[in-house]
């Protein structure tokens, strides 16, 4: 009997763990979510209710200040929900989203925010 090949990741980047505020809107959905990791290309995040796959959304992450108490900056982004898992204790549902569309800038700004945590 052979042993199968082990099931490489296939992200493409590192992912984080981090709770940040996350907006979530498009087409009936406005919701405030909490991220529970981060990557150059998506986020995964607790909602309370069900988005399907594939749907479409405009997304708000809000990142802490590099230094201080100052605001911290909030970057826009279109993705799509492309994996979900209802947790059968509590209902919530997770979600990962995966970055279709981002400026350049914002790009910029979370791989900044990723790089320095992943510094420390």
């Amino acid at each position: 009997m052979r042993t199968p090949k082990p099931i490489q990741d296939r992200r493409r980047s590192v992912r984080i763990v981090e709770f940040l505020p996350f907006k979530i809107g498009h087409q009936g959905y406005d919701i405030q979510a909490t991220t529970t990791n981060v990557g150059y290309h998506g986020v995964m995040c607790a909602i309370d209710q069900d988005i399907r796959l594939m749907t479409q959304l405009s997304v708000a992450l809000t990142l802490p200040p590099v230094k201080g108490n100052g605001p911290g900056k909030t970057i826009t982004a279109k993705g799509v929900v492309v994996r979900k898992e209802t947790n059968p204790d509590t209902g919530k549902c997770y979600i990962a989203v995966f970055f279709s569309d981002i400026k350049p800038k914002d790009e910029q700004l979370l791989k900044d925010f990723i790089d320095r945590r992943l510094a420390r």
